[in-house]
């Protein structure tokens, strides 16, 4: 079984620029998310709507902005990749 190889000439710090930014981001996220969780619990808001179906976000155009400015934000690293130590002039 032959494995796809997406970035043949994407660079190992590239690579990890990109896992880093995607790791920030959720973390991030995480936290903010775990906080307003708290706000609203010690409001008395039941947590158990956020279960509830939620409609794609291809739906709604803020969300959908909101969605491609993240992914433009954690592969960032792909648009201006660093260049392999033997070749920098």
């Amino acid at each position: 079984m032959a494995s796809s190889d997406y970035f043949s000439d994407v660079a190992k710090t590239d690579m990890m620029r990109v896992i880093v930014a995607l790791t920030t981001e959720v973390y991030a996220m995480r936290d903010r998310q775990k906080t307003l969780e708290n706000i609203l619990i010690e409001g008395g808001t039941d947590l158990a709507l956020l279960d509830e179906k939620i409609e794609a976000a291809a739906f709604d155009e803020t969300r959908l902005a909101e969605r491609d400015a993240f992914v433009s934000r954690v592969f960032a690293a792909m648009a201006s990749p660093t260049m392999p130590d033997g070749l920098k002039t």
